[in-house]
């Protein structure tokens, strides 16, 4: 049995990469506001073509100067004046509104992902520190061995202080390896409490696997969030240019009129009354040229920023890819040790019993067969490691292993 698996975790930790259910609620109640903030922000931006309806009311009171004329005037009217034509803008509008809540969407799904993964990273590192922790422990008990053998040679006459001091500075350095290892650990829960409430212990993680470069490739969060950026910047640099082209406008105004002549006989008055009709607008602005070539650019140097993300997601892929065959050419390297690590032990064991070898010989060996068994947990999860960040890297609908 592995050793980490005995720390019987309880959570299980989501392998969908934007979900939310190990986060702080704090974190929780954070994401759920922004995701707030985006379908609002949508709604406004999706509806903002549509020009507002005006009421008006007046009471006017009037006198002439030239004729001493009184009067009043009393109007409640409504009013709107709606574009129903702006050279493609209004579809640009609309469209420009779903592209913009896609790509503040993926970008909201990015940052959780990139949350979950510095969690597993901080799991995968404890449960890391912990083999290690045990193998250093088993590397003291050898070093406490090993001085104490150089020690008895020593004041037997057999060696010079120089071994024996080897042996004390071997085991110093282990010592303070061994502590480092335990700050590292409580390090890491601190670092798991920044993301989650539930203790490091408790979450259990999943079995990763290695996705398809390809999958990789057109899933990776920072390439699909610089895609929809660009798209989402094109139609707002067409929806700017269409703003400084002809536009057609209908024009309404119905509403209530009544006058009132306090010195004229028969001119009082009330009424409905309506107006309808179109307007034709070109707008000629200084700065049209300069304001539309700011949006071109914005788009323009978007799409140079996918291949960008495309080359570095490629390249960083390939590094994965690198560090993963090492670590389990190592795992094969400490198989292969421990295979003899077995045949050593078994001959000691016998010549132990037979009083040919020292307790010591045996206690040693075995220790070491310890510290190699070990290494094979630790690369395993230096390999999870490699994979989690891979993992955390890309969208998890679409998810294709080798």
């Amino acid at each position: 049995m592995k050793p980490y698996i005995l720390l019987l975790p309880i959570l299980s930790f989501p392998l969908c990469a934007i979900d939310t259910s190990l986060l702080s609620s704090e974190k929780k109640a954070y994401y759920e506001q922004q995701e707030n903030q985006i379908n609002a922000g949508y709604e406004k931006l999706r509806y903002d073509w549509i020009s507002p309806l005006t009421l008006k009311g007046s009471n006017t009171y009037e006198k002439s100067a030239a004729l001493g004329l009184h009067d009043t005037r009393q109007n409640l009217s409504a009013g709107i004046a709606q574009d129903i034509f702006r050279s493609g803008g209004i579809t640009y509008s609309i469209d420009y509104a779903n592209a913009k809540k896609k790509a503040d969407t993926i970008g909201m799904e990015k940052e959780i992902s990139l949350l979950n993964q510095q969690l597993v990273s901080s799991v995968l590192n404890y449960r890391k520190n912990t083999l290690l922790l045990q193998q250093s422990d088993l590397k003291l008990k050898n070093a406490y061995i090993e001085v104490f053998l150089k020690q008895k040679q020593y004041e037997a006459g057999d060696i010079d202080i120089t071994l024996l001091n080897n042996a004390l500075m071997n085991r110093s350095i282990e010592l303070k390896n061994n502590a480092s290892i335990q700050f590292a650990l409580s390090q890491q829960k601190f670092e798991a409490a920044k993301f989650s409430d539930h203790f490091i212990d408790s979450i259990n993680l999943p079995i990763l696997t290695l996705n398809k470069k390809e999958t990789f490739l057109k899933e990776g969060w920072d390439i699909r969030y610089a895609q929809a950026q660009s798209q989402s910047n094109e139609l707002q640099y067409k929806q700017i240019k269409s703003s400084y082209l002809p536009k057609l406008t209908l024009i309404g105004d119905m509403g209530l009129q009544r006058y009132t002549s306090y010195d004229l006989s028969n001119s009082n008055y009330q009424g409905n009354y309506y107006d309808m009709g179109l307007q034709l607008s070109i707008p000629l602005t200084y700065n049209s040229s300069a304001a539309i070539q700011e949006a071109q650019s914005a788009y323009l140097k978007q799409q140079s920023q996918i291949a960008d993300s495309k080359r570095q997601m490629d390249a960083l892929y390939e590094q994965s890819l690198s560090h993963i065959a090492s670590y389990q050419h190592i795992i094969d390297i400490t198989k292969d040790n421990l295979k003899f690590y077995e045949g050593l032990i078994n001959a000691t064991q016998s010549a132990v019993k037979a009083g040919f070898k020292a307790g010591y010989d045996l206690q040693t060996l075995q220790n070491t067969n310890a510290i190699e068994a070990l290494e094979i947990n630790i690369n395993e999860i230096n390999i999870q490691i490699e994979l989690s960040t891979l993992h955390y890297l890309m969208h998890p609908s679409q998810e294709n292993s080798l």
